[in-house]
């Protein structure tokens, strides 16, 4: 058996030695000196079908789809839609992170998205919010809200002129003058004069006075610096532009004195009236050779009123119409008695009686601003009396209209302007500052503002020597009174067993002296 089967291994031996020298034999017959196996096998990989290329990747790449959509072009829609949606509506942080998508996208930001963010920032830190003002500081300091504001200047050219009105407003609510972005929307607003309707220029009239860019003055220019190093055009008359075209409207010399009459409201024209104090604009006509703008202005508010309870129910307007009477009879102008007596005698006694308790409370600004904080402090190393927030007014006034930010002995008044400059070294406070300033000056008091953009270059040690030199320049006299009847008040806390602990030791018992001394000691300590 085992002969056999070595018998069969032997001829397959042979066989298989056979078909490999034939090969052999083949190919030096055919003159070359390539070997050709008996056998074929491929010598170029055939096609790896993907499932093989799949199972040798590393893991960590088959997380990622390579074959994912392409995402679509235009990806504002979504980002509109977010901004919109009620989780982002509310919240400014959510405003800012939307933003940040949408720039983060590698393209130029939309300016559609670009004008939603800052107008719904804006809305939420309007004067109807409980915001307070130091809130807005920390907002607008913020590295994502300043860029947001950089994008806006880039994109001021591709900016269309409806976006001019809501961002005006929207940067007086946040009390925030970027000056960059100013000079294009300005242009807008002066190409389009004419053709706003008789709201939206009143929106304007208030907003741009409430940055402080209205001026009664010629001689004062209004100028930003712009990107290529170069000053943009003077901007200082554009709140009289507003106000003479809102005078033409009034006595129907423009085409659209139809809509100025049909879809005004009592706040549109309440809101102009404070608009126009604010400019320190009391005598520009409404023609030519006609009456005060400003007299005119509030007799129509007053001509949308129907009673009592339809004045306790403005809001805002009351403040606006009540605050236009006293600015008038405190700063005396040429129009005062054509203002006061445009608004009949019932209206102002309603406006006197709801004052204090009705009006004031609701509309003056809640807390104080991040510079506010710093001169308290100030004031406090520097031993200097102050009140914070005080209301001032005349002697006789029967009650107070104006809060002075910090009042010193006698009638000095010291303002914090935290608006940024319209330049490098060329601030101006706002609107509403400017004014309470007049007011201040024309009630005899002392006033000095201190701004922002030199403030914050300045160490601890130069603010106070700076106070300290504003103290002797004002005539600042320190109560010595009121100070010792002033309470010191602990600025650490109590430790556990404070009072227990005896002040000394007494002496040990010993010799009849000490013993004695010890005893007086125990007895006094007891």
């Amino acid at each position: 058996m085992l002969n056999q089967q070595c018998t069969r291994l032997a001829k397959t031996l042979r066989r298989n030695g056979e078909i490999f020298w034939s090969g052999i034999q083949s190919s030096s017959h055919g003159g070359g000196s390539k070997f050709v196996p008996a056998r074929g096998f491929p010598t170029s990989p055939t096609t790896v079908s993907m499932e093989a290329l799949r199972a040798r990747q590393p893991p960590h790449l088959l997380r990622s789809d390579v074959y994912q959509m392409v995402p679509p072009q235009d990806i504002a829609a979504q980002d509109l839609a977010d901004l919109a949606s009620p989780r982002v509506l509310a919240d400014p942080a959510a405003v800012l992170r939307v933003y940040r998508r949408h720039a983060a996208g590698g393209e130029t930001p939309d300016p559609a998205v670009l004008i939603r963010a800052m107008a719904q920032l804006g809305f939420l830190f309007d004067p109807n919010s409980f915001f307070a003002s130091s809130d807005r500081q920390i907002l607008t300091s913020h590295k994502h809200f300043r860029a947001l504001a950089h994008d806006l200047a880039q994109a001021g050219p591709q900016l269309p002129a409806a976006a001019a009105p809501i961002l005006l407003y929207a940067m007086s609510c946040l009390e925030y003058r970027c000056g960059p972005l100013m000079p294009s929307l300005l242009g807008k607003v002066i190409e389009n004069l004419t053709t706003w309707r008789h709201e939206v220029l009143t929106l304007l009239l208030h907003s741009i006075a409430s940055l402080g860019l209205g001026c009664s003055s010629s001689a004062t220019e209004i100028r930003f610096d712009l990107g290529d190093g170069t000053m943009s055009d003077d901007y200082s008359y554009i709140c009289r532009l507003l106000a003479e075209e809102l005078g033409r409207r009034i006595t129907g010399d423009s085409g659209l004195s139809s809509l100025a009459s049909e879809d005004s409201s009592l706040h549109d024209w309440a809101r102009a009236a404070f608009a126009v104090v604010m400019a320190d604009m009391y005598d520009v006509p409404v023609s030519p050779h006609g009456p005060p703008l400003l007299a005119a202005l509030v007799e129509r508010a007053s001509g949308q009123v129907g009673g009592r309870q339809e004045l306790d129910g403005s809001g805002w307007a009351q403040f606006f119409l009540y605050q236009t009477l006293y600015c008038a009879d405190v700063e005396r102008p040429a129009s005062e008695e054509l203002v006061k007596r445009a608004m009949p005698m019932w209206m102002q006694e309603r406006l006197h009686e709801r004052w204090l308790d009705e009006i004031v409370l609701q509309s003056q600004p809640q807390g104080a601003d991040k510079m506010q904080q710093d001169v308290d402090k100030c004031l406090r190393r520097t031993n200097t009396q102050a009140l914070l927030n005080c209301s001032a007014g005349r002697d006789w006034d029967e009650q107070h209209c104006w809060f002075a930010g910090f009042m010193l002995k006698p009638r000095i008044a010291l303002e914090c302007d935290s608006m940024l400059p319209i330049g490098p070294g060329r601030p101006r406070p706002s609107g509403w500052l400017a004014l309470k300033s007049r007011l201040l000056r024309k009630m005899g008091f002392k006033v000095v503002t201190m701004h922002r953009c030199f403030w914050d270059k300045l160490t601890d040690d130069q603010k106070d020597d700076q106070l300290l030199r504003l103290r002797v320049d004002v005539g600042y006299e320190h109560d010595e009174d009121l100070q010792r009847r002033q309470r010191k008040i602990r600025q650490t806390a109590f430790q556990r067993d404070e009072y227990g602990k005896p002040s000394w030791a007494p002496f040990p018992s010993g010799t009849g002296e000490e013993a004695a001394a010890s005893g007086v000691g125990s007895a006094g300590s007891g």
